[in-house]
């Protein structure tokens, strides 16, 4: 089977990294609304993909995060989270979103005749899991803590952007829609590993952690749920191009960092 590497640029003869198990991670749902027609789109393509694996005889472990904390309404660490703007615009609690949309996603692939992974975890069951990868990242170099939330080094990298070389002017404040400046960051790539300061002093979900009282950023989830149930590598790591800047590209950032 070859398979295009968004890494490469270039479709390539797949090759698991060992025989016995195919380890497939996929980016599952935010569930704060219900998922539009462009994402089951890429869950369909993830199915035939997994399903086209088995056929060819291989055993493929599946694994896929439900976002019900930490993401931002904008992927620059900025706007309001999403469970939390889900839960005021519904009059209920977060949880209560998250466990409704998460049944409508999965009634919406079942219609679709699309597979349920071997695993589902939510976010909000790592919480440890993200907090240990986050005192190692600070422990290496990688990260640090500015006006009380921690950050990635982005500048600690031989090579940050992987997929594509951006014109660092474009991804500039003010040039991208929705980009607010952080003058917390030493570099303006830094992104938040975790919150202990927010705007929004009503903030759902809320755990101790070493830095003070806080949450998950966004981009720590899938890192933390793939580490710990696929262990210090994956074959195949699935989701919308759309994730590819920046949600995937610091995944590769902060998992290298951390192995």
């Amino acid at each position: 089977m070859y398979l295009y590497n968004s890494l490469s640029h270039k479709k390539e003869l797949f090759t698991p990294n060992s025989p016995d198990v195919v380890k497939m991670y996929t980016c599952g749902p935010t569930v704060y609304h219900f998922a539009h027609i462009g994402n089951l789109r890429t869950y369909i393509m993830e199915d035939v993909l997994e399903r086209s694996l088995r056929y060819m005889g291989y055993n493929v472990l599946r694994v896929m995060n439900i976002t019900d904390v930490g993401h931002l309404a904008s992927d620059a660490d900025t706007g309001e989270d999403k469970m939390l703007k889900g839960a005021k615009r519904e009059n209920k609690s977060v949880m209560e979103i998250a466990k409704y949309y998460t049944d409508a996603f999965f009634e919406d692939c079942r219609k679709l005749n699309i597979k349920r992974p071997d695993i589902v975890e939510p976010a909000t069951g790592c919480i440890p899991e993200f907090i240990h990868i986050v005192e190692t990242l600070i422990e290496k170099g990688f990260a640090y803590l500015a006006g009380g939330n921690v950050y990635f080094d982005t500048s600690k990298l031989e090579k940050y952007y992987v997929f594509n070389d951006h014109d660092e002017e474009d991804l500039a404040i003010g040039v991208r829609e929705g980009v607010e400046e952080d003058t917390n960051k030493r570099n303006k790539n830094d992104f938040v590993l975790w919150f202990t300061k927010s705007k929004f002093e009503d903030q759902a979900l809320k755990w101790d952690s070493p830095w003070g009282v806080g949450y998950p950023g966004w981009h720590i989830e899938c890192s933390g749920i793939s580490l710990k149930h696929l262990g210090e590598d994956l074959d195949i790591h699935c989701g919308g191009i759309d994730n590819a800047f920046p949600h995937h590209t610091n995944e590769i950032a902060q998992s290298e960092a951390y192995l």
